[in-house]
């Protein structure tokens, strides 16, 4: 298995912003915050190497639906979760991609996410991924991979299973 790397695209947090409510503020680096789904309450700290991004809440106030922590790399491309150290159980769990899928050329046709969902625009993918994945039965995840994995390869595909850790 190969071991993702993120590519700070952002994505994951782009959509939590009503999910992780500030509770109250302990200082302008640390907050009580909770996360609505679980009802999980963390205590954030902005980190060190972040704080002036943090400061900037410009972008934020343009994008409401955003993490509150979320914000883009300054001076280069890409996002960072501020309080990547301290963040909810949901963030450090959550993963976006863990199996990508490469046509014969090598040039990647989709990718499956965390929660087994297919991401492609290949109608030949979809149309495997209806009739031989969606329903693929497994005791776990790491199973589940394993069995989709060899269905694509049987297709003509190649995959790269990510580690879960």
């Amino acid at each position: 298995m190969a071991v993702f790397e993120c590519s700070r695209c952002g994505l994951c947090c782009m959509n939590f912003g009503d999910l992780i409510r500030i509770e109250r503020g302990v200082s302008d680096i640390e907050f009580y915050c909770r996360f609505l789904v679980t009802n999980e309450l963390f205590r954030a700290r902005v980190m060190p190497e972040w704080r002036e991004a943090f400061a900037d809440t410009a972008e934020m106030d343009a994008h409401p639906a955003w993490c509150r922590f979320l914000r883009r790399v300054p001076g280069g491309t890409g996002f960072v979760c501020t309080i990547h150290d301290s963040n909810a159980s949901i963030c450090r769990d959550f993963r976006c991609c863990v199996m990508r899928i490469y046509n014969g050329s090598g040039t990647q046709v989709g990718k499956i996410g965390g929660n087994r969902s297919l991401f492609t625009e290949d109608e030949k993918l979809k149309e495997i991924y209806r009739e031989r994945v969606m329903d693929l039965k497994a005791g776990d995840m790491k199973e589940w991979l394993a069995k989709s994995a060899g269905v694509f390869s049987s297709a003509g595909f190649r995959v790269v299973v990510y580690d879960e850790g």
